[in-house]
């Protein structure tokens, strides 16, 4: 039976399937889309090279080009990547180039003058479609207007052919949504239309980086605002539907905190009756709509959608159980007249309510610039790779990229706040990046090296952008200016008076080397120092240490073959790998450039060079409970031994992948199960002669992921052959799968007697009812629906729901025994993955608390790397004058039992005590005169040099270098480049098909790539994009690139090594 939902729901499937009909309007449109204008950075200097490459010129140079900033950029641009920005910046382009809003059209008669903005137009009412063009552009009604001024009739005919709508380019949200989804899936997005009952329209765009949907609004030209309409317009929703040409989704709970309060429900039961007829509305069109599918393409597209959707109902349930949003957007919309708004009710909750005042912005403002808080890098150490000498770069506002502005031996490590100064710490030892990060004034710069320990070397940068309300950054106040003292060549007078100015400076603290460096200037000028480490005290001992959660910036390659095969790799354990990368890094000739690797469960071994800095968190799906530390991203890399907690190791494993416990307990159905198995159970002995001992429920079935109920009897011929199956399931899911959070089996007994109960028991590991809760016993059977023994009931511990039914769990559990302890996991792993979605999401939600609590905890305690990167003692590291004598003596006292603690005899302890007591008090007084060190080198400052040079490889010269890293072998060279070569014929073939530009690392074909040293600077040399899923690295070939032009450069490069 038809309900309301079905026929809104049809009307975006519609729209959603004309974008995908006309194939040449989708030519015609992505021809039309101005890519150098929109992502500059991405096509401008690259295509630049491939088109003087095919005109013959020297494409071996180091390409060098200027690139303009796109005028579509926005400072919030740096939250995005890739495709992701493309949709950002095209989102703006769209309403701002490309369609006009229309409140009402202008008159048609063009000797009518004053009404070209239709302010004059007077409405008539509406009609039907009755001209051809009303009908062929699909015109769902007409507006008639009337001129006030020359009296003359004008239509408006509200088209919804995407054709109809390119040529005419003018409309409200409905018009918006329609043609911007037809520009989104011209360029090869995957685009929802979504339908707001409320009377709205917008987009919804799959972001490959991201795996997750993004709103974008083309009427308001923003994206991924999913609060706008509640949040912002003050909106009253109820059903918000996202509709492919394949699929519909239910999106409502994107758009809202308010799903579950009865005012919500309200509105929406005026379309449904309820929300398991609202399900099954969605479930039927579905399945519609997936008969329709081609049968070639189905099953891929089938998987990929369901996967999305349970990604997406579990976000869905995270952020409705939170019902807040994370943050606040309250302003009002932005098209439409203001008559138009307010009849609407769109105006944003202080337009609509009209009680902001001027003091309450001002609080507002004012409360914003104070949230603002010093950054750092999600990880801050990094030893790049080792060079003769130590070089040092401070480049402010290069190519707008944050981490640019400082580079160390060329790896660019600057953290960056908008009006901040940069600072970056390195070891005068090593050479190592200790730190990194940024900070909203001197003052709080000031304090951060007070917590430096002498003679690390410290690089900054300030910028200044120009706002008339804003003084700039470059403010010291006098108590903290003392603490520059320890900076020698800082000249902190210089700096409080140019508070507009660029600073850049390179020094060392509690000396003045001659090659430190201070340049204040207006203009943006290069800073660079080169400095020669002494060999002599430099660590030799490096260690790698593990960064659980994170992926780098980019990958070299993968480790090769001849160390561990890929097949190897994917099924390998962390302890494997670590041998394997060892022994790679013993013998392979490439290996000096390597600083690291990162990996996870299922997944090969990339290795890292100094590009993969900075590391970046791993935003993949939190883990869910019983699964291994090896499951999530982490990255290994080289640092010095003073730095890595002697504890980072990767060891052996005893035991499977599985067997390690989460650490927090699982909150069970307590009343539930006591109520449907008694207050308690029994428990088998180990050593099988003493009689069970009982144990109170809640005890017995502590922490148990799934509870099993296994109905069986000693008189049953098939118990007797189930029983000894199900043990072996059991011990192994115990032993080897989930010793903690996992399965528990309680044995409810059909025997006849307590006898034959406790013969056919003391065989059994798991737990069971007493033979004389007889009537609970009886319950369970009826409330379960067991007809006949031996039954297995399996349920979710969370919620006391059926995971799976006695009809499916015996003989899942017999196939799963054939294939031993994989098979025996495999359907474990199966029945987790059925539990309902709030139980995950709850499981979720304390893991990711516990780990955070984790990470906090840990990040309290002193530990070995903390105390080489931070001054001795905290009253140290805030004086800011001279000691006095009783100052310094009670300084040695405090600092000789921490010196013994580290392992220094009581007189190696007492001199190290004065000495640094000594230090520091010669170093802090303002005006001493600090000693040069002998850390020597020389500097320079480069006045003149272009802010926005991009530098990469050349196509040619990265080819080349594939071919010098892989001893000279052409066939490498030529198999790699012809991969990349069917890869783009096959997005030619289809462009706006988003299955042919995305694909695993790991994947068996893309793998003749991956698998050869270099062949990530080639890829970047033909513009692919190369980043972290959940599962793998994926290579994308972006929506923005000319796939013709890239394909004669891959043929023209081909011909060189075939030919050759």
């Amino acid at each position: 039976m038809a309900t309301p939902l079905h026929g809104r729901i049809d009307s975006a499937i519609r729209t959603a399937k004309q974008w995908e009909s006309d194939k040449s309007l989708l030519t015609e449109i992505r021809e039309s889309i101005p890519m150098d204008l929109l992502v500059p950075e991405h096509v401008c200097a690259r295509e630049a090279e491939w088109r003087s490459l095919l005109s013959g010129n020297d494409g071996n140079d180091t390409v060098a080009s200027s690139v303009s900033k796109s005028p579509y950029f926005r400072d919030d641009d740096a939250n995005y990547e890739g495709d992701d920005l493309l949709l950002k910046r095209l989102t703006l382009y769209f309403k701002q180039e490309v369609m006009k809003w229309c409140n009402q059209p202008p008159c048609c008669n063009e000797s009518c003058s004053g009404n070209d903005d239709g302010t004059k137009m007077e409405s008539r009412g509406m009609r039907g479609p009755s001209t051809h063009e009303e009908r062929s552009g699909g015109a769902s009604r007409v507006e008639v207007y009337n001129c006030t001024l020359c009296n003359s009739e004008t239509t408006f005919p509200r088209f919804n052919s995407p054709r109809t709508l390119f040529h005419t380019k003018r409309g409200r949200c409905g018009e918006f949504a329609n043609l911007f989804g037809t520009y989104c899936r011209a360029l090869g997005f995957d685009t929802r239309y979504v339908l707001d009952f409320t009377d709205h329209v917008w987009t919804e765009v799959w972001s490959v980086r991201q795996q997750r949907w993004l709103h974008a609004d083309s009427c308001e030209g923003l994206i991924d605002r999913p609060s706008m309409y509640e949040q912002g317009w003050g909106k009253k929703l109820s059903y918000v539907v996202g509709a492919t040409h394949d699929s519909v989704v239910d999106v409502t709970k994107r758009y809202t905190r308010k799903f579950f309060l009865e005012e919500f429900q309200t509105r929406r039961r005026e379309y449904s009756p309820n929300e398991v007829m609202s399900d099954k509305v969605f479930m039927q069109m579905n399945g519609t709509l997936r008969q329709l599918m081609n049968n070639n393409a189905a099953k891929g597209r089938v998987e990929e959608l369901d996967k999305r959707g349970k990604m997406e109902e579990k976000f869905f349930i995270t952020v409705q159980s939170s019902g807040v949003w994370d943050s606040d957007y309250r302003e009002g919309r932005i098209s439409g007249s203001l008559a138009w708004k307010t009849a609407r009710r769109e105006l944003g909750e202080n337009g609509n309510n009209i009680t902001s005042t001027s003091e309450e912005k001002k609080d507002n403002a004012d409360g914003d610039k104070s949230s603002k808080e010093a950054t750092s890098f999600w990880v801050e150490s990094f030893l790049p790779s080792p060079k003769n000498d130590l070089t040092i770069a401070v480049r402010p506002k290069v190519d707008e990229g944050k981490t640019w502005s400082i580079q160390v031996n060329g790896v660019p490590c600057a953290a960056s706040l908008r009006n901040g100064v940069s600072v970056v710490i390195v070891d005068d030892l090593s050479g190592c990046i200790l730190q990194s990060s940024a900070f909203v004034d001197w003052g709080s710069v000031a304090s951060f090296l007070d917590t430096v320990p002498d003679g690390r070397i410290v690089a900054l940068c300030s910028s200044v952008e120009e706002n008339e309300n804003d003084n700039g950054v470059n403010n010291i106040d006098c108590p903290k200016s003392a603490k520059f003292g320890r900076l020698g060549g800082f000249d902190y007078d210089k700096v409080s008076t140019s508070p507009k100015d660029i600073v850049s400076f390179i020094g060392r603290l509690a000396f003045h080397p001659t090659w430190s460096l201070l340049h204040v200037s207006a203009e943006s000028s290069s800073l660079e120092v080169s400095i020669q480490l002494d060999k002599s005290t430099a660590p030799t001992a490096l260690k790698l240490r593990s960064e659980k959660n994170t992926v780098p910036a980019v990958v070299f390659t993968r480790l090769p073959d001849y160390i561990m095969p890929l097949n190897t790799q994917l099924l390998a354990s962390n302890y494997q790998k670590r041998v394997a990368f060892e022994a790679y890094m013993k013998k392979d000739p490439n290996s000096f450039s390597i600083v690291g690797y990162t990996t996870r469960s299922e997944a090969p071994v990339y290795l890292i060079q100094n590009s993969a800095f900075p590391f970046r968190a791993a935003n993949g799906p939190t883990q869910i409970s019983g699964q291994s530390d090896d499951s999530s991203w982490t990255t290994y890399h080289y640092l010095p031994d003073a730095i890595v907690s002697d504890d980072d190791n990767v060891e052996e494993e005893k035991h499977s992948k599985n067997s390690v416990t989460p650490n927090f307990d699982i909150p069970i159905a307590d009343d539930y199960f006591v109520g449907l198995l008694g207050s308690q159970l029994l428990v088998n002995n180990d050593d099988k002669a003493s009689a069970p001992t009982l144990l109170d429920t809640l005890s017995a079935l502590a922490n148990s992921r799934l509870i099993a109920l296994y109905f069986s009897a000693s008189w049953c011929g098939p118990c007797r052959g189930f029983t000894p199956m199900l043990i072996e399931f059991h011990n192994v899911l115990k032993e080897e799968v989930a010793s903690s959070h996992g399965l528990e089996i309680v044995f409810v007994s059909s025997d006849r007697s307590d006898a034959e109960f406790q013969q056919y028991y003391k065989k059994m590991p798991f737990k069971a009812m007493p033979f004389s809760n007889r009537d609970l016993a009886q319950r369970a059977k009826s409330l379960f629906g067991v007809r006949g023994i031996p039954s297995l009931v399996v349920i979710d511990s969370l919620s006391g729901r059926i995971v799976v039914s006695p009809d499916e769990s015996r003989r899942e559990v017999h196939q799963a025994c054939q294939f031993g302890e994989k098979g025996i996991e495999r359907l474990f792993n199966s029945w987790l993955d059925k539990v309902p979605e709030e139980s995950k999401s709850m499981l979720d939600i304390l893991a990711l608390s516990c780990a955070e609590a984790g990470e906090s905890t840990q990040s309290r305690e002193t530990n070995k790397a903390e105390t080489y990167i931070k001054r001795t003692k905290e009253k140290e590291a805030t004086a800011s004058g001279p000691l006095s004598k009783n100052d310094m003596a009670e300084r040695v006292k405090e600092l000789f039992p921490l010196l013994v603690a580290q392992g220094l005899s009581p007189n190696e302890a007492a001199a190290e005590a004065i000495k640094q007591v000594t230090s520091s008090h010669q170093s802090n007084p303002r005006g001493t005169k600090l000693d040069s060190g002998s850390v020597e080198g020389y500097s320079k400052i480069v006045t003149h040099y272009d802010t926005n040079v991009v530098l990469n490889m050349s196509v040619e010269k990265s080819a080349g270098n594939i071919y010098r890293l892989n001893s000279d072998d052409k066939e490498k060279v030529v198999a790699l480049l012809s991969t990349a070569q069917k890869y783009v014929a096959n997005v030619q073939k289809d462009p706006t098909n988003p299955r042919f530009r995305n694909f695993r690392l790991s994947n068996k074909v893309f793998d003749k790539i991956t698998s050869n040293a270099g062949s990530m600077e080639l890829l970047k040399s033909l513009n692919f994009s190369v980043f972290h899923s959940d599962v793998d690295f994926v290579a994308s070939i972006p929506l923005s690139v000319d796939l013709e032009l890239l394909s004669k450069v891959l043929d023209k490069v081909l011909k060189t090594y075939q030919s050759s």
